[in-house]
């Protein structure tokens, strides 16, 4: 198992189109999405930047409930995001993940 970064430590970017542009790059991995200390949802992308961008357009309702400002991201090859997404998932336990499952309409706050 390759050794990832902890998340925890991870540098955190704001979570705005600005914070986005200048920071998520147009390629393969998961990303996270915080409240202060709180994780609200950790994806997996083909592009990180698209990913967010769509996000911040209002694209998971459910999640922009929860009001999450900042954003970590990790690359990593296709083959691989979706088994790193499911790590960070069961090692963070963000609140909109197991809403997202169930396609929920209401906020993801545990």
């Amino acid at each position: 198992m390759e050794d990832h970064a902890d998340w925890e430590k991870a540098v955190s970017y704001s979570l705005s189109r600005t914070g986005v542009l200048r920071h998520a790059p147009e390629a393969s991995g998961v990303y996270g999405l915080r409240h202060a200390d709180q994780w609200v949802y950790i994806g997996q992308s083909p592009n990180i930047r698209k990913a967010l961008l769509k996000y911040l357009a209002g694209q998971m309702p459910y999640v922009l409930q929860a009001q999450p400002n900042l954003f970590v991201f990790e690359l990593c090859a296709p083959r691989q995001r979706a088994v790193r997404q499911r790590e960070l998932t069961q090692r963070y336990h963000p609140s909109c993940n197991k809403k997202h499952m169930k396609i929920a309409a209401s906020g993801c706050h545990s």
